[in-house]
């Protein structure tokens, strides 16, 4: 699975946000029809492998648990679906989230607890 992973990474810019905004990797994506109800948009992600999960930074999440920005990691990944040059990652908790684009190499978001 890393492998599928690591080469939509490569198709994908880091994210750039200006304070005050969105990434725009987040805004591209946000014009996208994926077909289903997405929960939110993550961007900066990193796939901890060990736990199947994601840690990422959450925008537009649909459930108005988390504000535009929050640092957050998500339940199981429980099916990848892949939607051009995204992924779309289905969780045990039933979100869909949107990967907007991957944190670079050797970073990560800094995790602050918020758990999905």
């Amino acid at each position: 699975m890393s492998s599928d992973f690591e080469l939509l990474a490569s198709q994908q810019s880091p994210t750039e946000t200006a304070p005050g905004s969105v990434p725009a990797s987040m805004e591209r994506a946000m014009t996208t029809n994926f077909g289903i109800p997405i929960s939110g948009f993550l961007c900066s992600v990193v796939f901890d492998q060990s736990i199947n999960c994601l840690a990422g930074i959450v925008y537009r999440e649909s459930r108005g648990r988390f504000r535009d920005g929050s640092t957050i990691r998500t339940s199981t990944v429980r099916r990848r679906l892949e939607h051009g040059a995204y992924h779309l990652i289905q969780t045990k908790n039933g979100s869909n989230y949107v990967i907007c684009d991957w944190a670079l190499e050797g970073g990560s978001p800094q995790f602050e607890g918020a758990l999905h």
